[in-house]
């Protein structure tokens, strides 16, 4: 298994930022490549399956994850249907309160049919690069 994580630190209360993480639809306004869709319950919560699609238009695969543990400031997502190159993803989503600021922490265990060192410089970095950059202007408005 190989790790990727990643953290963000953003201009916002615990509070909102726990809101905003909370729930998948958030997904659909800061991911833009892949594209993501959800389908169904997005609402984080100790066994709920989050459905989405991920793609390029008009090609989308269908991803599906299963929420098994939320705790406080936690929760963790299991990859049940993930796509290629995956083969397993386990990702826990994280909202730290540190001494220079809030940060929302990104912990990724995951499985490829591709080396880590490709998926992690053409997949994992530019998507949560960019997702970075969402989550600081939505916080910036």
């Amino acid at each position: 298994m190989n790790r990727f994580m990643t953290e963000t630190r953003v201009p916002t209360t615990k509070e909102q930022a726990w809101l905003f993480l909370s729930d998948a639809k958030a997904l659909t306004g800061m991911t833009t490549f892949p594209k993501v869709q959800t389908i169904g319950d997005t609402r984080t919560y100790a066994g709920n399956t989050i459905q989405l699609k991920v793609g390029v238009p008009p090609i989308f695969v269908q991803w599906d994850s299963i929420i098994p543990m939320v705790g406080k400031d936690a929760f963790v997502d299991v990859g049940v249907k993930v796509p290629f190159p995956f083969a397993a993803w386990c990702h826990t989503h994280r909202v730290e309160e540190r001494q220079d600021g809030l940060y929302m922490i990104d912990d990724l265990i995951y499985k490829s049919y591709f080396p880590k060192w490709f998926v992690d410089a053409f997949i994992l970095r530019p998507m949560f690069q960019q997702r970075k950059q969402a989550i600081l202007h939505h916080f910036s408005k």
